[in-house]
């Protein structure tokens, strides 16, 4: 495919910062978006808009400017005079120049109005601009999700039906019994019933491309943002949405402008003072010539009073309408907040578990990978050899998936913010996934016998709940206690806490996990079975974990409810890392048991990496 030359130019200085490997043949996201932006239908229509808005001040502006006014008379008229019929043919031109010195200020607020309506409609098209900018990112991600998904499920299939031929001689051979072959059967007719649903899903998402882009999704490469740490900091983030939505920015300019309205209907209570000029310039009367007024000049001054209140309906539906368009502008930015909130607490469950789903592939591969070379040798069964591959394809799946969620989330929390499209430009930045890890390559066997790598991944960003608590600790450390759940059962929230950090310290994940509600729900994305599974690995696997707990806050909910707010110092081998946390606790059966886990900032970039 042979890119236009705009985008041809663009994957060029994309490639010159080395965010592109094969310039020639991928199509990178930011030209995609740069390509077909303006060529969206919803964009040509926001354009138009605007256009219009544009034009309706220039309407207003000239009332602030006389009226010129012309007209042209040319009659034949038959008059009888004493008696006699006389044919008259009157000609007359005339010119009036009105001009309005003063009618309450309508004007000046009627041209304020004009400009916070031309100013939502340019609000409107940036919404517009950013929303088609994300659904295009959506849908590019979608694809390559789909794509990789299916990629890796082909070569579990691959492995099943070399295991089921395998499966096959032995049956044959009479070394096992034919029901094993049917066990085989039942997976590979699981696999490929999966494979014709994603096959379907992947044709539904490239349909969703092509009506997006007009062209079709080839040669797509894993999209992916550089993040900064402008993006973790939660309170600038939500300041810079609050201020730069291009949502909120036309709703706010949508209630300056019916503010302004009220201004223009105040003015009808005012008389209005208008200048007129009137010159004749041509009169003739034949055949008997009439003497006119050649010219005069007037300063009128009236006020119009309608006796049914009109004047004071329009001032009342004028107020009215600016309150219920600030009160649509004041409901638009709690869903806008209610909005940063999930979308904030997604992004940082995906983050935080990113480094997670790249060990839980590198550990299936390997245990894949021993359980073939054990069926083989007879020492594990195939309904074991079963579970490991699709264990294996299912840990691969979430590694995708995992990479396109993040890729989204990041992209509608930067579309909120009005700053999705020049995100693109400037820190687009692919994410491939390994082969290896995507299973496009076949595995080494010897893995079986390979280290797993641990891998520690360092808390995201979440987004902050409750307000702020007030301190009754703070400034206290809480060094780590060799205390178990059972022994602090009856404790409170600030002993429970300390406990709490100890098990995690001592890799207790037993104990740890008694601290939890039995229903702990972690949010969404993942539910309490892959949590627990997650939270085992880091617990148990870690080396040497360190869990240490300063500047302690509590606050207390109800008898029932307590909140705790700590900075928490983790290190595990060579990593380390600092940050806010919130734990809110429920007594159930008089006992202090945590509900929800909420990291409240990114760690600063000097605070997470390796110990010197």
């Amino acid at each position: 495919m042979t890119l236009p030359l705009p985008a041809r130019r663009l994957a060029a200085a994309l490639a010159a910062c080395g965010l592109l490997g094969t310039p020639a043949l991928a199509a990178p996201l930011p030209v995609v978006v740069d390509k077909v932006l303006l060529q969206q239908p919803s964009v040509r229509s926001a354009q138009a808009l605007l256009r219009a808005a544009e034009a309706q001040i220039t309407q207003v502006r000239s009332d602030f400017l006389p009226s010129l006014g012309l007209s042209y008379r040319n009659s034949d008229a038959r008059d009888e005079t004493q008696g006699r019929p006389v044919d008259r043919n009157v000609r007359r031109s005339d010119a009036s120049l009105r001009w309005n010195v003063f009618n309450g200020a309508a004007d000046t607020h009627r041209l304020r109005a004009a400009g916070f309506t031309r100013d939502a409609a340019d609000a409107d098209l940036d919404s517009v601009l950013e929303q088609v900018a994300f659904e295009i990112t959506e849908a590019y991600a979608d694809v390559v999700r789909l794509r990789q998904t299916m990629t890796s499920l082909q070569g579990t299939i691959a492995r099943q039906e070399k295991v089921e031929a395998n499966v096959a001689q032995r049956v044959d051979a009479g070394r096992i019994s034919s029901a094993e072959l049917d066990l085989m059967h039942v997976r590979l007719i699981q696999s490929r019933t999966l494979l014709g649903q994603l096959r379907a899903q992947l044709g539904t998402a490239e349909y969703r491309y092509r009506l997006l882009t007009g062209e079709a999704p080839d040669d797509l490469i894993t999209p992916g943002i550089r993040p900064t740490d402008r993006d973790a900091d939660m309170d600038a983030l939500v300041e810079r949405i609050h201020e730069r939505n291009p949502r909120l920015r036309a709703a706010l300019q949508r209630s300056s402008a019916r503010k302004a309205d009220i201004g223009v209907a105040r003015g009808s209570f005012f008389p209005a003072v208008d200048l007129s000029i009137n010159k004749r310039l041509d009169n003739s009367t034949l055949p008997v010539p009439v003497s006119d007024t050649d010219r005069a000049a007037q300063l009128q001054v009236s006020i119009d009073i309608p006796l049914g209140g009109k004047n004071l309906g329009r001032h009342s539906e004028a107020v009215e309408r600016h309150q219920a368009a600030q009160a649509d502008a004041d409901d638009l930015l709690l869903k806008v907040s209610r909005e940063i909130t999930d979308l904030y607490r997604q992004l940082g469950e995906a983050r935080e578990i990113a480094p997670l789903t790249e060990r839980r592939v590198i550990a299936a591969q390997r245990v894949a990978a021993a359980y073939e070379l054990h069926f083989e040798a007879g020492r594990r069964s195939l309904n074991d050899l079963s579970i490991a591959q699709e264990d294996l394809f299912n840990a691969q799946r979430a590694l995708i998936e995992n990479r396109a969620q993040q890729t989204t989330l990041q992209a509608q929390l930067l579309s909120l913010a009005g700053e999705l499209r020049e995100t693109l430009r400037t820190r687009y930045q692919p994410v491939p996934i390994l082969p290896e890890l995507l299973g496009t390559t076949p595995y080494n066997p010897a893995l079986a016998a390979a280290p797993i790598p641990v891998v520690e991944a360092p808390p995201a960003p979440e987004m902050e709940l409750s307000p702020a608590i007030t301190s009754t600790a703070a400034g206290t450390s809480t060094p780590p206690v060799s205390v178990t759940a059972k022994e602090t059962d009856a404790a409170g929230p600030e002993q429970r806490l300390a406990a709490w950090a100890a098990a995690w310290s001592a890799g207790d994940f037993p104990a740890y996990r008694d601290f939890y509600l039995p229903d702990f729900q972690p949010g969404k994305g993942r539910s309490t079975a892959e949590w627990e599974n997650e939270r085992r690995l880091r617990v148990t696997q870690a080396q040497s974990p360190s869990v240490r707990i300063d500047k302690l806050k509590l606050r207390q909910l109800n008898a029932e409810r307590m909140s705790t707010r700590f900075v928490q110092h983790y290190s595990a081998g060579h990593y380390r890392d600092t940050v806010r946390k919130q734990i809110d606790w429920v007594k159930v059966d008089g006992q202090w048991r945590i509900a929800a886990e909420t990291v409240l900032a990114l760690p600063p970039a000097s605070q997470v990496g390796a110990t010197p």
